[in-house]
């Protein structure tokens, strides 16, 4: 503690580097803690085939850090939407698994299992060489605006007329009843976005995707809703137990509505990284829940790097948040 404490000298340099010394300390412990407990540790990509079970999905290990796994094994991991803490797993994905001690095919949502979008990515680096992601010393937040893009509108603005009011999604039971009439519909489905399946007013089949703009990020004012027309509706087996919607051969996605286009931000100024406000799930972009009120970042100590948070609802400039590690501020509107 003295080595540490002696390099941190002087007024406010002194409270942030001391506060940055444990903060350095509590994500080692949890990161290593992470790794401790894991008894197999890995890189792997899902297979993407047309014929994949409804409870396991294939992965090739790309690269191992822990245990008995090695590259180039193939692995049956739990998938599907069977229990809170069971992994989705689309086709096509790369992900890095933390598996318990029994077996490298045990792995869960609840654990620090995640998807990795890129080579670099933090952690990975941490688990090849053991040196820890940049650690932010502040913090800056975002408030944003934008015209509502919202997926149950656009599915009710299908089915009402234009003087009315739009309509409301059914419940499965209620949908597939309406699609055996021949009625019109909407329903909401869960996948790797959010979706909505039904048949408008003058009887046409379609199908809405809600896209956000990072995959697992949540950011207000980012969201993007597209439509694309189908020759018809099926009802398939998801599961023994549940059958779900799909849009048989579908056009070309049209762009129903985009909160980017009309999206507006502004950022504040650096603040102090307030104590125990994150979870660090992914040390490079953790979740955040901040108050509104503000401490400033103390003058003369450096502001770098810094922890950028894009809060989930639009205006809001407190609450839940979705942050990132930069090495750079944002630009703050100069003072009236």
């Amino acid at each position: 503690m003295d080595r540490g404490a002696g390099g941190l000298a002087g007024g406010a340099g002194n409270r942030v580097g001391l506060f940055m010394y444990f903060y350095h300390a509590g994500t080692s412990r949890f990161a290593r803690g992470a790794r401790d407990q894991a008894g197999f540790i890995y890189l792997g990509r899902v297979r993407d085939s047309e014929g994949r079970s409804e409870r396991f999905a294939t992965v090739d290990v790309l690269e191992a850090f822990k245990g008995s796994v090695k590259a180039g094994d193939v692995l049956q991991l739990p998938y599907g939407w069977s229990g809170d803490c069971v992994l989705n797993l689309p086709g096509g994905q790369t992900w890095l698994l933390y598996a318990d001690k029994s077996s490298p095919e045990a792995v869960w949502m609840c654990t620090r299992s995640r998807r990795v979008l890129s080579s670099d990515d933090s952690e990975l680096t941490w688990l090849r060489t053991g040196v820890l992601p940049p650690v932010p010393v502040s913090l800056q937040r975002e408030t944003v605006s934008c015209e509502a893009c919202d997926i149950e509108a656009v599915g009710g603005r299908l089915l009402a007329p234009p003087q009315m009011p739009p309509a409301t999604p059914a419940a499965h039971a209620e949908a597939e009843a309406l699609w055996k009439k021949g009625q019109p519909f909407f329903t909401a489905e869960y996948a790797e976005h959010l979706m909505m399946f039904g048949v408008s007013r003058e009887g046409r089949a379609f199908e809405l995707t809600e896209v956000s703009g990072s995959f697992g990020v949540q950011k207000a004012c980012e969201r993007r809703v597209e439509l694309r027309w189908c020759k018809r509706l099926e009802l398939r087996q998801r599961t023994p137990r549940f059958s779900a919607f799909h849009c048989v051969d579908p056009g070309e996605p049209q762009e129903a509505c985009d909160e980017r286009r009309s999206r507006k931000s502004e950022w504040f100024p650096m603040e102090r990284l307030p104590a125990r406000a994150c979870i660090w799930f992914n040390p490079s972009a953790p979740s955040c829940e901040l108050a509104e009120g503000r401490f400033p970042f103390p003058s003369g100590a450096p502001p770098l790097p810094v922890l950028a948070c894009h809060p989930w609802t639009p205006g809001a400039r407190s609450g839940s948040y979705s942050c990132e590690v930069k090495t750079a501020p944002e630009p703050v509107p100069p003072e009236p």
